[in-house]
């Protein structure tokens, strides 16, 4: 989605509008911001360019793929300068996985279907 400034608050805060694309850390998720911009290269063309915030969630609401409403604040670490306002639309599989939670699937669970359905092949000479 093209980014929207939504309404500005003071003279430096803006609000902006993004995609959850990682949420590694605690109280941070990282944001992707998607800008339509004309090339008047050879093939005149329109465009995107993507930017990538890291902001701070204290209330740890994000999940990877929720298009999320952010602004500016100020620094709260080294590259987080951005805190969520609000979740303007969940991720459809994140709130499938919340409700039945018997779905996810442990990354110790998959090596142990695949140890499983491995075919156990026996040398010609052995038989």
């Amino acid at each position: 989605m093209i980014s929207k400034i939504f309404e500005i608050v003071h003279k430096h805060q803006k609000f902006i509008s993004g995609v959850c694309i990682s949420k590694t850390h605690t109280k941070t998720a990282m944001c992707q911001v998607k800008r339509l911009y004309f090339d008047k290269g050879k093939y005149s063309a329109l465009n995107y360019k993507t930017t990538k915030y890291m902001i701070h969630d204290p209330n740890d609401i994000c999940a990877v793929g929720d298009q999320v409403h952010f602004r500016e604040c100020a620094p709260v670490s080294k590259r987080k300068a951005h805190v969520v306002e609000k979740i303007v639309k969940k991720n459809p599989i994140t709130e499938f996985l919340r409700q039945n939670p018997q779905y996810i699937v442990t990354p110790k669970e998959i090596a142990e279907r695949k140890e499983n359905d491995k075919i156990k092949y026996k040398h010609i000479t052995d038989l």
